[in-house]
């Protein structure tokens, strides 16, 4: 029979590791294009929102293996930073998915040079929010389109 127990508390997200095809061209996607600060530490490694991702070149039994539809990783943007955002990773040729999950939160999505799926969002303190900012990009239009 299992014991069941309550796990001690986890005190903060400090890292994440990615093996990447191409480390040059990883690393200036996500400090030149995505806005991570590069650190000076080894392995190469940058910052994104207070969380360090570190840098691995594919090579010595490490490979890219990103995981399947819905895997990805998440961070949070403010309302008036979403359009930049969007402009911004299209200058730079980064394909965007506009969409959103209710009216509680408008989401843009990116893939990395690897196909590593980062989600850019902005949550919202009331559904009526939401749902104005969401039709005022046209989200909902779009989405109806491509069922």
């Amino acid at each position: 029979m299992a014991v069941e127990t309550k796990a001690p508390p986890i005190q903060k997200f400090e890292h994440w590791t990615l093996v990447c095809s191409d480390l040059e061209r990883t690393k200036h996607f996500y400090s030149e294009v995505i806005g991570g600060e590069l650190l000076s530490r080894d392995p190469t490694s940058v910052r994104l929102a207070d969380t360090i991702i570190d840098l691995f070149p594919a090579r010595g039994g490490r490979e890219v293996r990103h995981g399947g539809a819905g895997q990805h990783h998440a961070y949070v943007i403010r309302l008036e930073d979403y359009d930049p955002w969007v402009e911004h990773l299209r200058r730079n040729e980064v394909p965007v998915r506009l969409t959103h999950h209710g009216m509680g939160r408008l989401s843009l999505y990116m893939e990395d040079p690897d196909g590593y799926t980062i989600e850019l969002f902005v949550p919202f303190e009331s559904e009526d929010e939401g749902r104005r900012e969401i039709e005022k990009r046209g989200v909902l239009k779009a989405e109806r389109q491509r069922d």
